[in-house]
């Protein structure tokens, strides 16, 4: 069986052999010394999973992160943060960038590689195009916000990430403890910031009134 294939972007070569060490008895490992080298890598190998330094030279990894997220061709691959970066802050921003967890130097090998495994081993999601169309609304993704009949509803990041994570995952229940874990960086968040995100999504967007289920005990589930 081919074995899934990572992506490591330090500019570091010592972090990248490191790394590359931890991994390559598990994944097949691919190396990428800067920004540009990594989204050349990834749009002609479609890795399973990116791991991504923040601090480089030129590109750095947040401006990374938002080309492999604008590019229909890797916006679907995970991406981990790898950084000595421990500002809440960054955490946040790269999180709403698009990012799938946000772990810092130094780290633990053994709690690194159960990330990695498992983000890899999460279900494929949809590939979400520039509009998506929910009943007679139309989400703009690129705008943040969605068109019903002339009028424009402009949604919140926080919004938008939800709402986004719905889509790429139709017909799938969605946990709280999920959604709060893909959507939310803040340890503080509760079941009601969740659910309240949820009521407003309903109000902006109505056609999500009968097509975003509560399924009680359990979270959410969107049937477009």
């Amino acid at each position: 069986m081919p074995r899934d294939k990572l992506l490591i972007v330090d500019d570091d070569p010592e972090n990248r052999e490191m790394l590359a060490d931890i991994f390559s008895g598990e994944y097949t490992v691919e190396l990428a010394r800067n920004g540009a080298e990594a989204l050349e890598i990834a749009r002609k190998s479609a890795p399973d999973l990116v791991l991504l330094d923040i601090m480089m030279p030129g590109m750095d990894g947040f401006q990374t992160c938002f080309k492999l997220r604008q590019d229909k061709n890797t916006q679907n691959i995970p991406i981990i943060f790898l950084t000595s970066k421990n500002e809440p802050e960054s955490e946040t921003f790269g999180l709403e960038l698009g990012a799938e967890d946000f772990v810092i130097k130094p780290f633990n090998k053994d709690v690194l590689m159960a990330r990695v495994k498992r983000r890899v081993s999460q279900p494929t999601t949809v590939q979400v195009s520039d509009e998506t169309a929910i009943g007679d609304a139309v989400v703009q993704w690129q705008r943040q916000e969605v068109l019903i009949g002339e009028e424009r509803v402009p949604l919140t990041a926080k919004e938008m990430a939800m709402l986004r994570l719905f889509v790429e995952n139709p017909g799938r229940v969605l946990t709280r403890e999920a959604i709060l874990d893909r959507v939310w960086s803040e340890r503080y968040i509760t079941d009601r910031t969740i659910d309240s995100h949820v009521k407003e999504l309903r109000k902006k967007i109505p056609p999500l009134v009968k097509m975003l289920k509560t399924v009680y005990g359990s979270g959410y589930r969107l049937d477009l």
